[in-house]
């Protein structure tokens, strides 16, 4: 029910949607945990685009530029509701038809985490006024949050005291049974044999809100105090209902970021059960059964659906009257995602691209709201995917003295090099629109002789180094090229043959044998000249074994010496 409030329909709405999506969900579904129903993410969504349009005396007055007769059409916001979940429902089947399930994985972690992490701070801003018991105008677009701020510091005076105190009260209640009672509640029930295997929550949602209700109707809080409450809950289910046809075109822009976030949410969830709990789930069926969760439950009244984010889809199964107790519900329950936001920490300890999308996608859903968030959030990260493809790095190697190969870096300080034998790493595919990167990072790691730090590595290469100073070799590790394309291929051979020209034997180790095949359909065995080898260290084996045949013929026809001087 707090979370139908959040989507501006009616409390009943909640009971509604912790009902008919996991009917269906079960029928279809491929997970076996997840629970599906109301969440604060796509509750916020769904209010924005209600309260997109111009509400006037409880309905909702549609203005759109649409070729139907009439131009000017009046709706409540549970047709607005239902129309929205029917459209996501039918635009979450048609990606599962085409078998699009595989877009999720261009939705990386830190996006998720940024843009839930932003939606959570929309959520709390959302709900700060009924906290303190002040109506403020319903606003969307850029910079809302900005304005809500603005209108609530404003207003602070209007400030109802008895609903700020019930508020606090629920709060101040369920944090402190939520974070320090239950688990010490778990610890003690485990002493007993029947509650090892089932263990039993403590309820303190529903006992809040029971206790909210009863103090609401025997001190009359809405006559006396003006404490909003939710009034009158209808009794049973209504009759399924169809829908306005009309409107449905009208949504279908308002749809695609809602199909996209909750099919996100709810498979990433599914995702990492499966994987916890050793069973697998398809992503293409997962998508279908959201879809069909969608369609079928719009006709029962339900907004748009999906998996509960952090365990909060207990807020849906309660029912009470005290609003106040319904907004304690939410921010108590937003605390595990709010605390999303320290995850800019690790994440810009690790890598600094990836810090870039989490801020982008948590400032730009925080300032320009969770449409914008959401495109703003996926622009950068295809972004951080082509940077990361376009300029990749390229790793001068070294041996270490068991003789494993290891980029030379600061965690393998004693890696050296072989004086003639230059050994590289490209971690990227060779593309289109990285292959002069390939051809510019090999040829400038050949010249960069002041970043490596030359040593004989035995005696047997000192004195094949003295016998040829010329002979020079490059080992280039393809084991990161997972594909090359033509036009990359082109350049991948044009590469080869400039070290040719530079007098450079080429070794290819670890190549692909796919890749392999399209360098020969371009003609590289007869461009150029390169050796195949399976690793690296193969590869050293051969240069060693032939330098060392080369010096047993030198030491043949020279007179008996222990030292070569030259």
């Amino acid at each position: 029910m707090a979370y139908a409030l959040l989507a501006n329909v009616p409390a009943i709405i909640g009971l509604y949607m912790s009902f008919f999506p996991p009917l269906i969900y079960a029928l279809f579904g491929t997970s076996r945990h997840v629970s599906i129903g109301g969440i604060a993410v796509i509750s916020l969504m769904t209010g924005n685009v209600i309260n997109s349009f111009n509400i006037e005396s409880g309905l909702i007055t549609v203005h759109k530029n649409v070729t139907y007769d009439s131009l000017q059409t009046t709706y409540d916001e549970v047709t607005i509701a239902m129309g929205l979940s029917f459209t996501v429902g039918l635009l979450q089947l048609i990606l599962s038809i085409f078998q699009l399930g595989f877009v999720t994985l261009f939705l990386s972690d830190t996006f998720i985490s940024g843009y839930t992490a932003s939606t959570a701070v929309l959520v709390l801003t959302s709900q700060i006024p009924d906290l303190f018991g002040i109506k403020i105008q319903r606003r969307t677009g850029f910079f809302k949050i900005v304005y809500i701020y603005i209108e609530l510091f404003k207003r602070l005076r209007e400030t109802n005291i008895v609903t700020l105190f019930i508020s606090i009260s629920a709060i101040i209640t369920i944090y402190i049974v939520k974070e320090y009672l239950e688990p010490l509640y778990k610890r003690l029930i485990k002493r007993w044999k029947i509650f090892r295997k089932v263990q039993i929550p403590i309820p303190i949602e529903l006992i809040v809100i029971i206790i909210g209700t009863i103090l609401s109707y025997t001190l009359h809080l809405d006559s006396r105090y003006n404490v909003k409450t939710i009034k009158t809950i209808g009794k049973g289910f209504r009759a399924p209902q169809w829908h306005e046809w009309k409107l449905l075109p009208i949504l279908v822009k308002e749809s695609i970021p809602i199909a996209i976030v909750s099919y996100t949410i709810s498979y990433s969830l599914a995702k990492n059960y499966a994987k916890q709990l050793n069973y697998v789930v398809d992503a293409n069926r997962e998508l279908s059964a959201y879809g069909l969760c969608n369609i079928i439950c719009s006709f029962f009244g339900c907004y748009p659906c999906a998996s509960s984010l952090a365990r909060t889809s207990v807020c849906v199964n309660l029912g009470g009257r005290t609003q106040a107790c319904l907004v304690a519900i939410i921010i108590v329950s937003l605390r595990n995602l709010l605390m999303k936001v320290t995850d800019i920490l690790t994440i810009g300890r690790v890598t600094k691209l990836e810090a870039i999308v989490w801020i982008s996608t948590f400032v730009s859903t925080i300032i320009l709201d969770v449409d914008y968030g959401l495109i703003v959030g996926i622009f950068v990260s295809f972004i951080v995917v082509i940077l990361y493809h376009f300029r990749p790095r390229t790793f001068v190697l070294g041996v270490l003295e068991d003789n494993q190969v290891h980029r030379l870096s600061q965690d393998y300080s004693n890696a050296r090099e072989f004086t003639n034998i230059k050994m590289l790493r490209f971690e990227a595919p060779v593309m289109y629109f990285n292959g002069e990167y390939f051809n510019d990072s090999i040829l400038k790691a050949l010249e960069d002789k002041s970043k490596t730090n030359k040593e004989k590595i035995d005696s047997s290469s000192e004195r094949f180094i003295q016998y040829d100073q010329n002979e020079m070799h490059v080992i280039i590790d393809c084991s990161a090229i997972s594909q090359i394309d033509y036009s990359g291929g082109k350049i991948f051979i044009q590469t080869i043959k400039e070290l040719n020209d530079r007098k450079y034997q080429v070794y290819l180790c670890n190549l692909p044998y796919y890749e392999w095949e399209t360098l020969q359909n371009l003609g590289i065995s007869k461009i150029c000249s390169v050796t195949i080898m399976a690793t690296i260290s193969d590869a050293i084996q051969k240069i060693q074994d032939e330098q060392q045949q080369t010096i047993d013929q030198i030491d043949a026809l020279l007179p008996s010496t222990n030292h070569i001087n030259v």
